[in-house]
């Protein structure tokens, strides 16, 4: 026995509904990471420049004065652990991490467009931002450096977050356009 027009109707919507539910679910997990990576590399980013701009030469050497605002705009992710380093124009590390890699690409780095890309520090993923700063003083004359790293935690959880309130209104897109 056959079954009937509304039994077969009923699946084949059913079937059309499960799978713009999967693609919508797969499109807001890929726009909810996109967007945490957005949101999270800013703050990174800010980060990288204010301690790049508290670079200086006193005295015929380079200083640091790692401003509390750089660390107060990272730790608004609370969980995630940061590791910064100041390199200067030697390639020595100032203050810092020093087994904190410098990714590859930033030679070419300068001014206030910093390079932002992933990496792994100490066996964890992080994002890494790195800016330089061009020294022209009499007694130092080169390019100093500031990497700052992130774990992605933060990412992770809101991009969860944002997925699941998606997921949430799916499931009752889905239930009524079944019913």
């Amino acid at each position: 026995m056959r079954p009937s027009l509304a039994s077969r109707l009923m699946l084949r919507i059913g079937v059309l509904v499960a799978a713009g539910a999967v693609i919508l679910v797969t499109a807001a997990w890929y726009y909810a990471r996109a967007a945490a990576d957005d949101a999270y590399d800013r703050l990174l980013v800010g980060a990288v420049l204010q301690m790049t701009e508290s670079l200086a030469v006193e005295e015929g050497e380079l200083t640091v004065s790692l401003p509390v605002s750089a660390f107060e705009l990272l730790g608004l992710a609370g969980q995630d652990r940061i590791f910064y380093r100041v390199i200067d124009t030697a390639g020595r590390t100032l203050t810092g991490y020093d087994d904190l890699a410098v990714p590859p690409g930033a030679a070419g780095v300068m001014g206030d467009q910093p390079l932002v890309t992933g990496g792994r520090h100490g066996g964890e993923a992080v994002r890494m931002a790195v800016a330089a700063r061009r020294l022209t003083d009499p007694a130092i004359n080169g390019t100093a450096r500031v990497v700052v790293a992130q774990t992605e935690r933060a990412r992770r959880d809101l991009a969860r977050e944002l997925t699941l309130r998606v997921v949430g209104l799916v499931v009752v897109m889905a239930a009524v356009a079944v019913a």
